[in-house]
């Protein structure tokens, strides 16, 4: 925790971390979760995302930006960054690390990350956001209809010796970005994810 999330709960186990900050939305307080578990992860368009026990980061925040909802893709943005920054700084290679948009993280074109963003609006204002972020760090085999498209950090030879320092980096970048967009540099982030995400 840094910044702006003060509320952590760590959960051995979990069907879901986006689900699971639901039940707080209406606390109206800035929350993260992290699993080491997933029973029922979800991707986008009601896919799952593989999520075995002590094998990857498994996390979501809970914010309130008093946003226009046109605004919702930064939220995407924000979080790829947060994890490509990471990710360099654990001893990635700048050269084999993209983004591809809207909500994924690739190494050497295979994927590392997947980003989920579930939010609630009224009157075209954002009013909460949960922006789920899985990334895989010791996975050495994947199920077979992800085989080939997927892949770890272990697997890239980046070492992560502790899951929740790892997290810790990714939640520090995630809340630099989302206060840069509180401060209204919506261009500078655009930019920044356009430059790392134009080789895809």
């Amino acid at each position: 925790m840094g910044l702006l999330i003060r509320q952590f709960d760590y959960l051995s186990v979990v069907d879901s971390t986006n689900e699971y900050l639901k039940a707080f939305v209406d606390i109206r307080e800035p929350r993260m979760v992290v699993a080491a578990e997933q029973t029922a992860g979800k991707g986008r368009h009601g896919r799952s995302w593989h999520s075995p026990p002590e094998e990857g980061l498994y996390a979501s925040y809970l914010l309130f930006p008093d946003w226009d909802v046109v605004r919702a893709p930064y939220l995407n943005m924000i979080a790829g960054l947060a994890v490509h920054r990471s990710i360099l700084d654990e001893g990635g290679l700048d050269r084999d690390l993209m983004l591809k948009p809207p909500n994924d993280v690739l190494i050497r074109n295979r994927k590392v990350c997947g980003i989920l963003t579930e939010l609630s609006t009224s009157r075209n204002r954002i009013t909460w956001v949960i922006v789920g972020i899985g990334v895989n760090l010791y996975q050495r085999t994947f199920p077979d209809a992800i085989e080939s498209r997927a892949t770890s950090l272990d697997l890239e030879g980046i070492s992560i010796n502790d899951p929740l320092e790892f997290c810790d980096r990714v939640t520090n970048q995630l809340e630099t970005g989302y206060l840069r967009l509180e401060r209204g540099q919506w261009q500078e982030v655009q930019s920044q994810f356009e430059v790392l995400s134009k080789s895809v």
